[in-house]
């Protein structure tokens, strides 16, 4: 107890010495869990630029790229609403290094397959699905972890906005260094590094110290009992719902963009400055993770007294437009601001998103509520990559990425009429 309380006391003295926009860093155990995470995804965005460009020379297909995609998140699709039961009635940070752990070998494998120069499709298909296993668990245990980490629920906003921050400056950092690898010295190397890069977050995680206790599981409730209860306070929450429902339109028909953007660096972007496919994919991708860096940055600055109604709706609606500026464009130079644009709208409008659903859970059910979402933010990406995979084989890329972009414009124009959501704007944060 004495040790908790030094370890808040100096917490709380480093906070009144921090600026608003990183005050959660105050926080020992969220600053080692937000430092380790920015090192090992900087290896995962480096792993995630090299695979795409690894598939789209071994197949030059559109719908195998999209297929890798989709093997990724089927487990999700499947088990997070499942592993939402597992977070709520384990050690989350238990969890979490079993997850980052596996995901850590994945990477070694695939290092290992690509510099012995065997690698086959069916290897990365395998690979896919592993680490989509390895997803299913670790993401809705990431997302309720970071109410563990953070001890005071004011701050919990800015720590889910700089969380978002960290994702998008490694999508910044780490496609930047995958493009030089890749062009330097070969594809095997991204993937080592990756692997090289779990080091840290699971170094974090093992030095972290006064966690919430995990309660005693209750053995007259089944997890198919508490799987049930969940599914229910989700569905029957309206405010819940309605999250849920806004982040499944881009989920399935907005996010597929992503996966194409090999063939739009490769085919349709055109630049006589730079030549290289891989080098402008991996300049698209910053630009995009710049301004998603922007949008976290933004959100992690505003107080608790911001209105999330319009943060959401403006932040869904800036996304759908950025993708179909993106779909009628051709000009290397002018996707650049295109993606700063998409990449800021989607994590305010994500990160806005997440922040809802995690401050209207209650503790006991959190897990749950976040698996859902992991589902319908990733897993339902499934149905997304073979969608986006399957209309750009016949129609293009451009009409694929144009489709989303629509759609998501016309949900955000539909969600201003919901009552749960003129109610979230008359309710700041608590």
């Amino acid at each position: 107890m004495l040790e908790q309380r030094t370890t808040l006391n100096t917490s709380e003295r480093a906070g009144r010495e921090l600026p608003a926009m990183i005050r959660s860093l105050r926080h020992r155990n969220f600053r080692l869990f937000w430092s380790g995470q920015l090192i090992s995804l900087i290896g995962t965005w480096m792993q995630a630029l090299a695979l795409q460009w690894l598939v789209y020379q071994i197949t030059s297909s559109a719908l195998a790229m999209g297929t890798v995609a989709a093997l990724t998140s089927l487990p999700v699709l499947l088990i997070s609403p499942f592993a939402g039961v597992l977070v709520d009635r384990y050690s989350k940070r238990g969890v979490i290094i079993a997850a980052q752990t596996v995901a850590m070998l994945a990477a070694f494998t695939l290092a290992l397959l690509t510099f012995g120069d065997i690698v086959q499709y069916w290897h990365i298909l395998a690979l896919a699905v592993i680490n989509g296993l390895v997803n299913a668990v670790d993401m809705p245990a990431r997302q309720a972890f970071t109410s563990e980490v953070v001890a005071d629920r004011a701050d919990l906003m800015n720590a889910i906005a700089l969380n978002s921050s960290m994702f998008n400056a490694a999508r910044v950092v780490g496609p930047a260094l995958a493009a030089l690898l890749v062009s330097a010295v070969g594809l095997g190397w991204a993937f080592t590094l990756n692997g090289v890069s779990f080091i840290a977050v699971l170094a974090g995680l093992m030095m972290m110290q006064a966690l919430p206790a995990t309660k005693p599981i209750d053995k007259n409730i089944s997890p198919l009992r508490e799987f049930i209860d969940g599914s229910r306070y989700a569905l029957s929450t309206p405010l819940i719902r309605t999250i849920l429902l806004l982040v499944l339109v881009p989920s399935i028909l907005g996010f597929g963009y992503v996966t194409l953007l090999p063939i739009f660096a490769d085919q349709i972007l055109t630049s006589g400055v730079i030549t290289n496919g891989a080098t402008r994919l991996g300049i698209i991708m910053m630009a995009n993770g710049v301004g998603a860096l922007i949008g976290g940055l933004r959100i992690a600055y505003a107080g608790p007294q911001v209105n999330r109604r319009t943060l959401l709706l403006r932040g869904a609606f800036g996304f759908g437009a950025g993708i179909c500026l993106l779909a009628i464009n051709s000009s290397f130079w002018l996707a650049l601001p295109i993606m700063l644009i998409t990449g800021f709208s989607m994590i305010t409008f994500l990160a806005t998103a997440n922040t809802v659903l995690q401050t209207t859970a209650p503790d006991h059910l959190r897990g749950r509520v976040m698996g859902f979402y992991v589902m319908t933010l990733v897993g339902l990406g499934l149905v997304g990559s073979l969608q986006a995979g399957f209309v750009a084989e016949h129609w293009g890329a451009p009409v694929a990425t144009g489709i989303g972009g629509a759609a998501c414009i016309v949900s955000a124009l539909l969600a201003i009429r919901s009552r749960a959501l003129h109610e979230l704007a008359a309710k700041p944060e608590q």
